[in-house]
């Protein structure tokens, strides 16, 4: 079976390897949607469509994935940090607080021009830091590329400190949501994997 996934991110690459699903990469290069005039949810599912809609307009066959993740803080969506000081600010801003984490999905079908979205949500608590902790924590984390700015793994599961829901979400793929997707497709993944 060909999977596509439609996304830079090493992170969903290694989660799909991790699990048996060979796949090839096929980055989107879209543009991604902002808006506050949305919910969060909204806001992922939208952008895991334009960037699996952007892919699957370059194939004649398989099932493109794109994944999009959005961080809410209180009522405010959090992008990728624009720089230094914008990453120590949302490190700063999200201290003692808990997060929800959402990452918008959608699969097409290419050759059946089928598709399906959907989201999943999880709650993360982020530890109470100290101001002097930040700028130490901020040189380890590689904040640039993950919404949110940081990510829950090596360093980052000093900081984060409860989750509620799919640590696969907080990873920016959630696994079993992706397999219940595909089965609405008419897709066994497990038989694939296994295959």
């Amino acid at each position: 079976m060909n999977i596509i996934l439609a996304s830079n991110s090493k992170r969903r690459h290694e989660i799909l390897a991790s699990c048996g699903i060979k796949h090839r990469v096929v980055p989107s290069n879209a543009t991604e949607y902002m808006t506050i005039s949305r919910l969060p949810e909204q806001v992922a599912m939208i952008n895991a469509r334009i960037k699996a809609e952007a892919v699957s307009k370059k194939v004649k066959s398989g099932y493109v994935i794109g994944a999009d993740t959005v961080v809410l803080l209180g009522k405010k969506i959090i992008g990728k940090p624009r720089n230094a000081s914008h990453a120590k600010n949302m490190l700063r801003e999200m201290s003692g607080k808990t997060i929800s984490v959402y990452t918008g999905l959608c699969v097409i079908d290419v050759k059946k021009e089928n598709l399906i979205s959907d989201y999943e949500k999880s709650l993360v608590t982020v530890k109470k830091l100290k101001d002097k902790e930040i700028p130490g924590y901020f040189k380890l984390l590689g904040p640039y590329d993950k919404a949110g700015g940081f990510s829950i793994e090596g360093v980052g599961s000093f900081i984060f400190d409860d989750i509620k829901g799919s640590y696969f979400n907080v990873l920016g793929l959630p696994t079993a949501k992706l397999k219940e997707m595909f089965g609405k497709l008419g897709v066994d993944i497990l038989k694939e994997i296994r295959a």
